[in-house]
């Protein structure tokens, strides 16, 4: 018996990557434009995720800037309010008080304190100064801190260092009898800097001003939960959406795996009849020609098996003529 000629790479293998790596180059490039536009940022057209965060994170942005802006006018509403409520009671209170009435009596009044230093928000609070006379020096005459009071308030330049500027200029913004208002940083005693809001605003027919100021952020503390709510949802969105890149990946690797076993089958269903031909060929060709050719195959495989099946018929036929002649002249 002859030996087999040795196939190294047959016809199934051949099958296998000739439809499957098509089908996985397919895969391998919409999910690397996909990666790329949802990773990378472009093609953002065609990605949803770009789409919908960016959308969230602006609506997020845009929300809780917009609702701190609200905040702080409302703020510094309530702060303006406040200077021009105790600048008229405090007009009335000197307006009240002798002609005759030294300024250093007055002064000391403990019913000027009571009105002049009144709270703002929650740890503001207003106070009481002085135009600068002929010596050219802005003084405090009612405050919350008492080692303020009767100095020149340009000495606090040092202690407030590079913050003063922003202080000074509303503070002394009221020359000429108008109102004066503003932000300055203010360093609180546990050296953290917070930004303040202060309102300066003259009081009628004297030479005082009242000064009303607070922190702004004791007014938009809301919008900072808000912020806080809304980047729960974006953090919520990332990993719904990274959850939904998980399953999308994996689809993927399912269909590919089904392609695989559904190509594996049909390239298998293909070949057997083949490979049942290929015996049968085998075996004629070694001798046994009543070898049944009982192949279920359609197409080119079902026309090959019906060549096999006539070959076989025609080279029996053959031989039965060889042995007639033999037996013919014996």
């Amino acid at each position: 018996m002859a030996d087999k000629k040795r196939v190294r790479f047959g016809l199934l293998p051949k099958l296998l990557l000739g439809v499957f790596i098509p089908i996985l180059v397919a895969f391998a490039i919409i999910g690397s434009l996909t990666f790329y536009s949802w990773v990378l940022g472009e093609y953002r057209f065609t990605s949803i995720k770009d789409i919908g965060y960016e959308s969230l994170k602006e609506l997020s942005v845009t929300s809780t800037n917009e609702s701190k802006a609200s905040l702080d006018r409302m703020g510094e509403k309530i702060i303006r309010e406040k200077a021009i409520d105790v600048a008229a009671q405090m007009e009335i209170f000197i307006k009240s008080r002798p002609p005759k009435m030294k300024k250093e009596e007055i002064l000391r009044d403990p019913g000027l304190k009571e009105i002049a230093v009144q709270k703002v928000g929650l740890t503001g609070y207003t106070a009481l100064y002085e135009l600068p006379g002929i010596e050219g020096i802005w003084r405090t005459w009612a405050h919350v801190n008492p080692k303020i009071i009767g100095i020149d308030m340009s000495k606090l330049s040092e202690p407030l260092g590079k913050n003063f500027p922003g202080f000074w200029k509303v503070y002394t913004g009221v020359e000429g009898g108008k109102e004066s208002r503003g932000y300055y940083t203010w360093q609180d005693a546990d050296k953290t800097f917070r930004e303040k809001y202060m309102v300066c605003t003259p009081v009628g027919g004297t030479p005082y001003i009242i000064a009303s100021t607070t922190y702004i952020d004791e007014f938009s503390k809301p919008s900072k939960a808000i912020e806080a709510k809304m980047k729960d949802i974006e953090s919520r969105y990332l990993e719904e959406y990274e959850d939904r890149i998980k399953i999308f990946y994996l689809v993927i690797l399912c269909v590919l795996l089904i392609l695989l076993v559904r190509i594996f089958f049909y390239a298998r269903s293909v070949i057997k009849p083949i490979l049942q031909l290929s015996a049968v060929a085998d075996k004629i060709s070694m001798g046994e020609l009543d070898t049944p050719v009982k192949v279920k195959a359609k197409g080119e495989v079902a026309v090959l098996a019906e060549s096999i099946e006539r070959m076989q018929t025609s080279v029996k036929a053959a031989i039965e003529r060889l042995q007639k002649r033999k037996e013919g002249k014996t």
